[in-house]
């Protein structure tokens, strides 16, 4: 079982790769990851595609697609564990970067276990 903490930090590193924060990245992402994949079908279409292109667009391609996967599978794991959190009547710690806002809710998955949680003031967990 992968620590909640390792999971929050390869977040933040695919974050940075998959949600780019200029434009030009984010068109050399969706250039990585669609437009030429499909300018390389084409040619190969028309039969003129090198063997060299075919494998360096496919590999980067791929390897694109599977770091857009793992981040959105980690997403859903940010958002477990901020909804963890909520529900346990954290955070505990705090932090002046957003960047850094999935180990805030990682150590709250981490300090207060599933089942563990004790009902918030005045609340209700079950809520």
């Amino acid at each position: 079982m992968t620590s909640h903490f390792v999971k929050a930090e390869r977040y933040i590193q695919l974050r940075k790769q998959c949600v780019p924060e200029t434009w030009a990245k984010t068109i050399n992402l969706i250039s990585e990851m669609i437009l030429m994949p499909l300018i390389t079908l084409f040619f190969v279409f028309q039969m003129t595609a090198s063997p060299m292109s075919i494998l360096t667009t496919g590999m980067g391609a791929y390897n694109a697609w599977l770091r857009w996967i793992e981040y959105t599978e980690l997403r859903f794991e940010m958002q477990n564990m901020y909804l963890h959190c909520m529900t346990v009547g954290g955070p505990f710690i705090v932090t002046n970067d957003p960047t850094y806002m999935p180990y805030v809710f990682a150590d709250a998955a981490y300090r207060v276990p599933v089942g563990m949680a004790k009902s918030p003031a005045g609340g209700n967990l079950a809520a």
